[in-house]
């Protein structure tokens, strides 16, 4: 298996990142479930695993706290999925464990912009 470079495994996690948020309630029924139960549900358990925050916080990309937060949102995110009940799109507009995660992302990227402008975070991503 081939190891992502430190960008692509910035840009993974910002991509995952990207798909939640407290804007996504305001999407159609069929973008929450393509950008969530799709596109997310594949790819946050690598995005946000401890591997990836280990690669970022070692090259300086996101400090320890951002760090800890990704792992929280992770976690959540692994309960929800595991619980069935609330993976779905109904949940997402309803309930407070989807409003907790949403706010969390909308969190830890106000985090990550405190810590990077987009041109740097633009640098760091290799565009």
């Amino acid at each position: 298996m081939k190891k992502l470079t430190t960008e692509q495994s910035f840009d993974y996690y910002l991509s995952s990142l990207n798909r939640l948020g407290m804007n996504t309630i305001n999407l159609e029924d069929k973008e929450i479930k393509y950008e969530i139960f799709e596109e997310l549900a594949i790819n946050y358990p690598a995005s946000l695993s401890s591997y990836t925050r280990e690669v970022l916080e070692d090259n300086d990309i996101i400090d320890r706290n951002i760090s800890l937060l990704s792992k929280q949102l992770q976690t959540k995110l692994l309960e929800l999925e595991r619980g069935e009940a609330l993976w779905n799109v109904k949940a997402v507009k309803t309930t407070l464990e989807w409003q907790e995660v949403l706010q969390l992302s909308d969190e830890i990227k106000e985090l990550i912009h405190q810590k990077w402008t987009d041109e740097e975070i633009n640098f760091l991503l290799g565009k």
